[in-house]
């Protein structure tokens, strides 16, 4: 009740300063134009469920330990894992992603205009530069149209391209637990030639028992224009973490006892994880002539894992990954209402895993060692018209999949999609749309094999989803409001469970249907100094077949969440910020049996402008909540809980050269 008595509270707010335009001055919110969904498009004009948001350069109001920090406000995600550097951050939208048992699943992942995901639908974010992020976009919902494969959600991060003199910039950081972090960014402008480069080193020792992690990344762009109709860019980004340690997931009496601590067999089996990922690309655009725009890419990755799990058997991991992908894509502008895109992308994965005893820390004889292949190629077409009172994008895409170990295993999908918005109504848009996804298991799920043999689990096999969307937007000059309603089918859902034998392990089961049905809310409002931003979601995510689950809630994921924030920029160049956030209940298994409670939280940000030096602090947690960082759904034993930190607190400085 008290979500929806915000709510309301914040529309009435609404209407008063859109009744009050002489009592203040107000500030243009600018239209954006995005490519998330591969055509550029305005935001406004898009019809389909999008969030947009750019980063300031110097970013004084975060505190960038994790990507969740850049997306509180986007209404239908869920973020959990901010504080386990072993298992990476967790990520959901509308329910895709909530099974994954470490890292991102489901959604897919675009850092500069390459792929971040695999071909195979995993995606981590250890090597993330955060200092350098200008804008994300999310599109909010199935878009395999768009990305193809474990395309749930979409997130597209562009990093610092937007500067207009060389620049040098430091930052350093404290904060409780022991964390510090030190980053320095230098950009240089040429008359054809630009370039950014980045490095950042963070360390901490981590709110509970056995959690220090240590990490360094470098990162670097390079942009030189040939010509004015030509540009080649290049980026580069090395990842060295070499520990995160791995507190594991507790009871509830052990939370009562004592929040901080690890799980006792987590320490005994020193779990924890060392990672070395690079990741090259290269990136073409040219116009050819006046009607024909070319843009291509293509990247190599490689991941060097090493980890430690809370068992014996096959309780330690050696994973080496290379994976590499190229695209292209051809714009024709048919006229200067309709326009449509060619795309032809391939990529390759291979995986070697191997797996050893963990003889309490120590490496025992082989269990397992397999090569893991995944390939994927696509051809794609969109078809966009625009008429005086609306914009109609159609879309349609085919993959083709090869998987497997010994047994090579192919899979054909095509997907289509349609959106039409009804642009003809002054400041309000209308929009409604239909897509649809598809999602394979990744190579480490179907590796996970319940019956303990090497190979693939044969019974596992790939989800599928259709999304219907109906939304409404409406602009003025300070204001943006939208609405989404979501109504989505999937088949074959994904979900993790554990195994007495096993414990800490997960494996990977197919549980029949689920109807995922929702509404959105988001409200942002600039105002002379005063900016605020709002989002509600509620969202019924339930099973839908026969049998035990029928009408339970899918678990991992809340029915209410609502995000708030307001800011103020005083003349004298002093910054303050308030956050709050409410997420509702969830549950921690299938079977709905065990219930977290819902949690309020509030984050307090100040900065302060002096010449060349800006300084920052801030206090998470303001109210000293006890709640949970992260649920680990379906855990043997009733292991659900991972305790976040109570009330902390960090300071920095930022020195612009």
């Amino acid at each position: 009740m008290k979500i929806f008595n915000s709510f309301f509270c914040f529309l009435f707010l609404f209407n008063l300063t859109a009744q009050s335009d002489s009592l203040s001055q107000k500030i243009q919110l600018k239209e954006v134009t995005l490519d998330a969904s591969r055509i550029k498009s305005s935001n406004k004009t898009l019809p389909f469920a999008v969030s947009h948001q750019k980063f300031s350069q110097t970013q004084e109001a975060y505190q960038g330990a994790s990507l969740q920090d850049y997306l509180n406000n986007v209404p239908g995600l869920f973020t959990q894992n901010t504080q386990n550097f072993a298992q990476d951050l967790r990520l959901s939208i509308r329910g895709f992603g909530a099974q994954s048992g470490f890292g991102i699943r489901g959604i897919k992942l675009i850092v500069d205009g390459i792929p971040e995901t695999t071909p195979d639908g995993q995606g981590q974010l250890d090597n993330l530069a955060l200092g350098l992020i200008q804008e994300i976009t999310v599109l909010r919902g199935p878009a395999s149209t768009f990305y193809g494969n474990a395309s749930g959600g979409v997130i597209q991060i562009k990093t610092l391209t937007d500067f207009e003199k060389d620049f040098i910039r430091l930052r350093a950081q404290g904060g409780s637990y022991g964390t510090t972090s030190f980053q320095a960014i230098a950009g240089w402008k040429g008359q054809k030639t630009k370039a950014v480069v980045y490095q950042n080193r963070t360390q901490s020792d981590g709110y509970r028992d056995h959690a220090r992690y240590k990490q360094n990344v470098i990162n670097a762009r390079v942009w030189h224009q040939f010509s004015n109709t030509s540009q080649l860019s290049w980026q580069f980004n090395y990842t060295d973490s070499p520990y995160a340690y791995d507190a594991g997931g507790i009871n509830i009496e052990s939370v009562n006892t004592n929040r901080n601590q690890a799980r006792s067999q987590n320490i005994e089996y020193n779990t924890f994880e060392s990672v070395k990922h690079l990741k090259t690309g290269l990136q073409w655009e040219e116009s050819l002539g006046d009607h024909l725009t070319l843009t291509s890419y293509a990247f190599y990755a490689h991941r060097d894992f090493d980890g430690k799990l809370p068992f014996e058997f096959g309780g330690i991991v050696d994973l080496k990954r290379n994976y590499y992908g190229l695209g292209t894509a051809l714009e024709y502008q048919i006229s200067p209402n309709h326009r449509m895109q060619f795309r032809a992308s391939l990529a390759d994965q291979k995986d070697q895993r191997n797996r050893y005893k963990n003889l309490k820390g120590s490496k025992g004889d082989a269990t397992l060692s397999q090569e893991e292949l995944f390939y994927n190629a696509a051809l794609s077409v969109l078809d966009e018209f625009k008429w005086s009172f609306g914009l109609l994008r159609t879309g349609l895409r085919y993959d083709f999949q090869r998987l497997g170990t010994d047994a090579k295993v192919n899979l054909n999908v095509v997907n289509p999609s349609i959106g039409f918005t009804f642009t003809d109504f002054g400041n309000h848009v209308l929009y409604t749309s239909f897509s649809t996804s598809f999602e394979t298991p990744t190579l480490s799920e179907l590796s996970a094999n319940p019956t303990g043999e090497p190979g693939f689990n044969q019974d596992l096999s790939s989800s599928k989803a259709t999304n219907f969307e109906l939304g409404w937007r409406y602009f003025s000059g300070s204001d943006r409001l939208e609405a989404s309603l979501f109504l989505i089918n999937t088949q074959n859902e994904i979900l993790s469970y554990e195994l007495e034998a096993f414990p800490n392990r997960d494996f990977y089961r197919n549980a029949g249907k689920t109807q995922r049905k929702g509404i959105e809310i988001f409200w942002e409002h600039s105002d002379g100094a005063w900016q605020w931003n709002t989002s509600y979601t509620f969202a019924a995510l339930l099973f839908d077949q026969a049998g035990s689950l029928k009408g339970k809630h899918l678990p991992g994921v809340p029915q209410h969440q609502f995000f708030g924030t307001l800011q103020y920029q005083f003349p004298s160049g002093l910054g303050i910020e308030y956050q709050a956030r409410h997420t509702g209940s969830l549950f921690a298994n299938d079977a709905n049996t065990t219930k977290v409670d819902d949690y309020f939280l509030s984050n307090l940000r100040l900065w302060k402008k002096f010449g060349k030096f800006d300084f920052f602090s801030g206090v998470n947690n303001l109210l000293d909540k006890s709640y949970f960082d992260n649920i680990r759904i379906n855990a043997f034993g009733k292991r659900f809980y991972e305790p976040a930190p109570q009330r902390n607190f960090y300071i920095g400085m930022n020195l612009s050269i």
